[in-house]
């Protein structure tokens, strides 16, 4: 590749992936069958079903193909049973690399990650933890970072984990992959402020009696995806993901969480709520899918969304494909302005009319980010 032009992600062949790896030998075959995948599908657009209330093929057009290094940063890594690895787990675990097309056969951001990393954090939990893991992600120069991070969580096994996202420049485009062995259980807490464009696709397997839960306060200063895929490997497991979204002015918030019941005896909870503003626009889209072989799944879908300007727009969009009779699925969407009734109450008590709204907009976030919360402390202070 001729460093000298400015190579686009809307221009990708297959000589130039040739000629930007000359002389590296990591991956390589496991490079090109990804790049192949990758010029077969595209970067996404519309016109993909997941993707339709996000054309990253256009927004990312304009950016320069200059992979870049990501700055990650475990902040407490010596903690007692825990082993941090970096790239060479891939380079030695070749299987590893690609596993998560087995699930994501069609992902063209996920290829376009295969095809270009070279960094990763490789993080496994051999004891349980009594503080939280603390992880920094971010880059601050143009081009494009492919980060991956993979969790180990071995079995019979208590531990919480924080990811934070701040700043950053061009095109992340990053993949998480977390693998809960039985009897485990898995607590993540995100918050996302961003100001690159931001791709995260985020994967969690479960294994016998296994659990993960998430709360996510993002509050994007671009455009974000975070789409989610977990895959119910086995009985008696569970995942809980709770997202707040509060993009700053003028700004993107996508999300998509696909629940995949491979397994019976498992369940699934999926929430967000949303806080828009002017020019900013939040989508969800939540699939749960229940094999038919599968019993005694259960399944909640839950949205909710507040326009405080006529300028904010949400787009929901909640699905189930279910093959079988033994379930308890539900799922409820409701997006709306603030209640002018519950105002005007707060305001005869003798509030103003800026502190009834707040007061109302903290109970929305307080159903997932409570007072005592560590992510309370990165809320906009108009909302803490």
């Amino acid at each position: 590749m001729d460093m000298r032009d400015s190579l686009m992600l809307s221009n990708l062949t297959l000589d130039n992936f040739d000629k930007s790896f000359k002389g590296s030998n990591s991956l390589v075959e496991e490079r090109k069958n990804a790049f192949l995948n990758l010029k077969k599908i595209g970067i996404p657009n519309k016109r993909i079903e997941n993707w339709k209330y996000m054309d990253l093929a256009k927004i990312t057009k304009g950016i320069e193909f200059k992979p870049r290094g990501i700055n990650f940063e475990l902040l407490n890594k010596n903690l007692k049973g825990i082993v941090v690895r970096d790239f060479e787990y891939f380079i030695e675990n070749k299987d590893q690399y690609s596993k998560l097309t087995k699930y994501l056969d069609n992902e063209g951001v996920v290829y376009l990650n295969l095809s270009y990393a070279q960094e990763a954090s490789v993080i496994e939990i051999k004891e349980s933890q009594s503080e939280p893991l603390l992880i920094n992600i971010s880059c601050n120069e143009d081009g494009v970072s492919f980060p991956r991070i993979k969790i180990d969580v071995f079995p019979n096994i208590e531990a919480e984990v924080h990811l934070f996202y701040d700043g950053g420049k061009g095109f992340i485009n990053q993949l998480t992959e977390i693998n809960i062995q039985k009897n485990s259980n898995l607590r993540v807490q995100r918050v996302n402020k961003s100001s690159a464009i931001h791709s995260e696709t985020f994967l969690s397997y479960l294994g016998l009696n296994s659990n993960i839960s998430l709360v996510n306060l993002s509050m994007p200063k671009n455009k974000s995806r975070f789409q989610v895929y977990n895959i119910f490997l086995d009985q008696h497991s569970c995942t809980d993901f709770k997202s707040v979204s509060i993009p700053y002015e003028d700004c993107q918030d996508d999300f998509l969480i696909q629940n995949l019941h491979m397994s019976s005896n498992c369940e699934s909870n999926v929430g967000l709520r949303a806080i828009l503003n002017k020019g900013t626009v939040c989508s969800f889209q939540a699939l749960v899918d229940i094999d038919l072989n599968t019993s005694s799944s259960k399944a909640i879908q839950d949205c909710k969304a507040i326009l405080l300007h006529e300028d904010a727009s949400m787009n929901a969009k909640p699905e189930m494909k279910i093959f079988n009779d033994d379930v308890v699925c539900k799922h409820g969407t409701t997006i709306g302005c603030l209640d002018k009734e519950q105002l005007f109450y707060l305001q005869s008590r003798g509030l103003s009319p800026v502190s009834a709204e707040k007061i109302l907009l903290q109970g929305v976030i307080k159903n997932y980010i409570s007072e005592d919360s560590s992510l309370n402390n990165f809320l906009p202070k108009v909302y803490q």
